[in-house]
């Protein structure tokens, strides 16, 4: 069962930060997209990850915190896993108050309803997306060490 946990955990954990990894490469010529092109874009990204990433994040949040109870070893393991629990909860804080607003604000627009400050929509998800980026990492490096602390005992 330890094994499954700490496996588990950081495979999930690997997933996200791989997303979010994924998202600022998909994004790095952004600017070059036209505002029809980048609502069109983001709807259908949003669209997707509006379905997938609140189970995933809540199954990764209950797993880190069934390892933190059951599956690392006391002293640094066991604080590293609940500084990446900590980490998952301050992401899903700050997705749902800062980027799930600006989400529902693009998937609101049409082609004809584009604001012309579109583009500072576009850069403030794409800031918010780079914060919740070092979250993501941090928590994967977070667990990545109590499972190798764990596993070298």
């Amino acid at each position: 069962m330890d094994i499954f946990l700490m496996t588990s955990s950081l495979a999930l954990a690997g997933i996200i930060a791989g997303i979010y990894v994924s998202g600022v490469i998909h994004d790095f010529r952004i600017d070059d997209l036209t505002a029809g092109q980048y609502m069109a874009m983001h709807q259908m990204r949003d669209r997707t990850f509006t379905r997938v990433m609140p189970v995933v994040r809540l199954t990764t949040l209950v797993l880190i915190a069934a390892m933190a109870m059951f599956a690392v070893d006391t002293g640094l393991p066991r604080i590293l896993t609940i500084v990446a629990a900590a980490l998952v909860v301050i992401d899903i804080g700050f997705t749902v108050s800062r980027q799930v607003p600006l989400n529902k604000q693009v998937q609101s627009w049409t082609p004809v309803t584009i604001p012309d400050d579109w583009a500072q929509t576009r850069d403030r998800w794409a800031a918010n997306h780079n914060l919740r980026l070092v979250l993501g990492l941090a928590e994967y490096a977070c667990l990545f060490a109590a499972v190798i602390l764990t596993l070298s005992r």
